[in-house]
C-alpha cells in the first residue's frame, strides 16, 4: 500500500471511531472520577458521596443502607 493510501485509511479509521470517543466523554468536567461500568438489574448501587442542597455537609449512600429508602433521580424533575 503506497503512503496516500495508507493515510487515508488511517484517516477513515479515526474518523469512524470518531463519535464513540467523543459520546464516552460526553458532559464529563475536569476532575471527574466517574467510573464506566455496567451495571445490571439487581445489582447494589455503587457507594458515591454529595454536598447536601446548601453546601454545609456530605452525605454517603451507603449511610441510609438498613435504615430507610433512597430514590436517586437523574435529570430534571421541575
Amino acid at each position: 500500500m503506497a503512503y496516500r493510501e495508507k493515510t487515508l485509511v488511517l484517516l477513515a479509521l479515526l474518523l469512524a471511531a470518531a463519535p464513540a470517543l467523543a459520546q464516552r466523554n460526553e458532559g464529563r468536567r475536569a476532575g471527574d472520577q466517574r467510573v464506566d461500568s455496567k451495571l445490571r438489574v439487581g445489582d447494589p448501587a455503587p457507594d458515591f458521596t454529595l454536598k447536601t442542597k446548601d453546601g454545609s455537609r456530605q452525605v454517603q449512600l451507603s449511610s441510609f443502607k438498613g435504615k430507610r429508602p433512597v430514590v436517586l433521580v437523574f435529570g430534571s424533575y421541575t
